[in-house]
């Protein structure tokens, strides 16, 4: 599958930009006829919102601007802006398109084919179960696996390299930015000063005035460069942090998923050795569920009210809850785990074609720079040879 975003276009009244859609896939559910589509960025975030409750085990792409927006520059209808927006849903349709799952959920068809997603979005809508709170992934994070799988925490540790090693490239980058602009600032006084000479040295006054419109259009080579640079590179770069937190948030919830399962089975361990504590009061059953003189006394005194076996019952009928919970909680853990470890699999892909790819922007970006400056250089060469010599 292959989803292009592109074009994007303000709308009549001016208020948003909406981008064209454009899908080719030899997938059977979607039609043939691959009809480009209209969609605007809240769209995309219904897609995003609708895929993350269909599929809670999966690692959604995210949206560009839920993380690091200092780096959105501009409003949001400056062509900078709207341009690294673009990049950022081509991104996230890019992602979803390398899915085995997300390409062909029912949520991903709608926003792909429908001629009127205003009404179909509502329908599919009150089909899909309700949107999952985003409040708790704090305290998910404090939860504390007891018994944590390697693979699992090798995960973890892979992506916290890849991510230590993202932001030196980040802050190596900004230092090489810095410095090009130094040198821009440099070349333009250079040029400035050229231009001063034209004016002294009025024998080749048109060579220089020349020479320093050479540099002058090669300090704008050197912006251009920067430019795109930031907009292919140091996009894909943040882009690239922002999926290694959404993997992240995904191992939590797959973490917490062991954490309840966990919390589940020792629950059920208690309330078992306390109907075995009730049944064989003579026998030692462990300092799991500990007794002291006053829980000795209140068992006394609740046994003058209640009988050994409704008590007995009572636990029973806990222990069938807790073992059925116990049950859920293990299905459930397995199936979260399953799905991460495909997950990451899909995750180390996508990042090695997407770093792939912003590496080769950066080269294709100093290419175009060094063709235009050799261009620029090559072209004043024969003026410079027409300044006539005195002997």
């Amino acid at each position: 599958m292959t989803i292009r975003v592109d074009d994007p276009v303000k709308s009549s009244d001016g208020s948003y930009i909406t981008y064209r859609v454009f899908t080719m896939t030899a997938l059977e559910m979607y039609n043939v006829d691959n009809r480009p589509v209209r969609r605007r960025f809240r769209d995309f975030v219904w897609l995003h919102n609708a895929l993350s409750v269909e599929f809670p085990a999966c690692i959604i792409p995210p949206l560009p601007e839920k993380h690091r927006m200092k780096y959105m520059k501009g409003d949001r209808f400056d062509p900078m802006f709207i341009e690294q927006r673009r990049l950022g849903l081509q991104w996230f349709m890019d992602r979803i398109a390398r899915h085995p799952k997300l390409q062909t959920s029912k949520y991903t068809k709608v926003f792909l084919e429908s001629t009127d997603f205003n009404a179909d979005k509502h329908i599919q809508t009150k089909t899909a179960p309700s949107t999952q709170s985003m409040f708790g992934s704090f305290f998910k994070s404090l939860a504390k696996v007891k018994k944590p799988d390697e693979k699992f925490e090798e995960m973890k540790e892979t992506i916290d390299k890849f991510e230590d090693n993202l932001n030196i490239v980040e802050k190596l980058y900004s230092r090489i930015g810095k410095r090009q602009q130094e040198l821009e600032q440099n070349y333009d006084h250079f040029a400035g000063s050229i231009r001063g000479l034209s004016g002294l040295e009025t024998n080749v006054d048109q060579p220089l005035r020349q020479f320093a419109e050479a540099t002058e259009m090669y300090v704008e080579a050197l912006k251009e460069m920067r430019k795109q640079e930031d907009l292919l590179f140091l996009n894909d770069v943040h882009e690239l942090l922002n999926y290694c937190n959404a993997a992240k948030e995904q191992l939590m919830e797959r973490d917490q998923k062991q954490v309840n399962f966990e919390d589940s089975s020792t629950a059920l361990q208690s309330i078992v050795l306390e109907r075995e504590r009730i049944l064989y009061p003579g026998k030692n059953m462990g300092t799991t569920v500990g007794m002291n003189i006053t829980e000795l006394m209140t068992d006394k005194m609740s046994d003058t009210h209640k009988t050994r076996n409704e008590r007995v019952s009572r636990l029973e009928s806990k222990i069938k809850e807790l073992q059925d919970q116990v049950a859920k909680a293990n299905d459930i853990n397995n199936s979260y785990s399953n799905q991460m470890v495909k997950e990451f699999e899909i995750f180390q892909s996508a990042r090695e074609a997407e770093l792939k790819q912003g590496l080769a922007a950066y080269a294709d970006c100093h290419i175009d720079f060094y063709k235009k400056s050799i261009s620029i250089w090559e072209n004043i060469l024969p003026i410079l040879d027409q300044i006539q010599l005195e002997d």
